[in-house]
């Protein structure tokens, strides 16, 4: 029991739907100097954009979807349940996309990130036609690239993080690495221990979600 609440917690913790959020603070933390924002009030206007855009629409929608009985469970148990969480998502994501790309207080990789979910969620539609592909592995594999390349393109060794005036934790990004790592790993053995998803599913939907940030980052930089 307690491992199955661990499991279960690891995956609320890490919803596809927050996988955005992340990047978005992990970018933040690593180099803050990519975005060039003239006042403190700037970053905390970009995040109320993307949150809102990418995770509240979103959750709205399944949560009317789910309200209405045109899906059966908020866990998008069945593949058919999926379609139009979706489609719902994509658009979201591509709206948010086409309003960010040319700002100039949004830095090119994190706009590269989201092009890269949006092929992410065109490709995992796709396939779930065929196979529930494990939408927790596609979130993970886009994160995993999108904080690697950052790390290896404008990444400083070290990342400082000021946890108050007092307390600051400076840590090597190696081992911050390391810690994504982990967590990815246990997030994804979290999904196969709960049956929600076979291994082919998990490691399938990792690497739909690394390639197409990959992809991304080709045609937008």
């Amino acid at each position: 029991m307690v491992l199955k609440g661990f499991a279960h917690l690891f995956s609320v913790l890490f919803h596809p739907l927050l996988i955005i959020i992340y990047v978005l603070f992990t970018f933040l933390l690593i180099n803050p100097y990519l975005f060039p924002y003239r006042h403190g009030n700037e970053f905390g206007t970009i995040f109320l954009i993307v949150f809102f855009t990418s995770v509240v629409i979103p959750a709205i929608a399944i949560l009317l979807l789910y309200g209405t009985g045109l899906i059966q469970s908020l866990q998008l148990k069945d593949k058919s349940e999926r379609i139009g969480p979706l489609i719902i998502t994509s658009i979201s994501y591509l709206w948010l996309f086409l309003n960010i790309r040319t700002h100039n207080a949004i830095p090119g990789l994190f706009s590269s990130f989201v092009l890269g979910a949006i092929i992410a969620i065109f490709l995992a539609f796709f396939i779930n036609n065929f196979s529930k592909i494990s939408l927790h592995g596609v979130g993970l594999g886009g994160m995993f690239f999108a904080i690697l390349n950052l790390i290896l393109s404008y990444g400083r060794p070290m990342t400082s993080l000021q946890l108050s005036t007092d307390l600051t934790i400076t840590f090597h990004n190696i081992l911050f690495l390391s810690m994504i790592v982990i967590i990815i790993g246990i997030v994804l053995s979290s999904r196969i221990y709960l049956k929600a998803h076979t291994i082919q599913d998990v490691f399938g939907g990792f690497l739909v979600g690394f390639v197409s940030q990959i992809v991304a980052l080709k045609l937008f930089l």
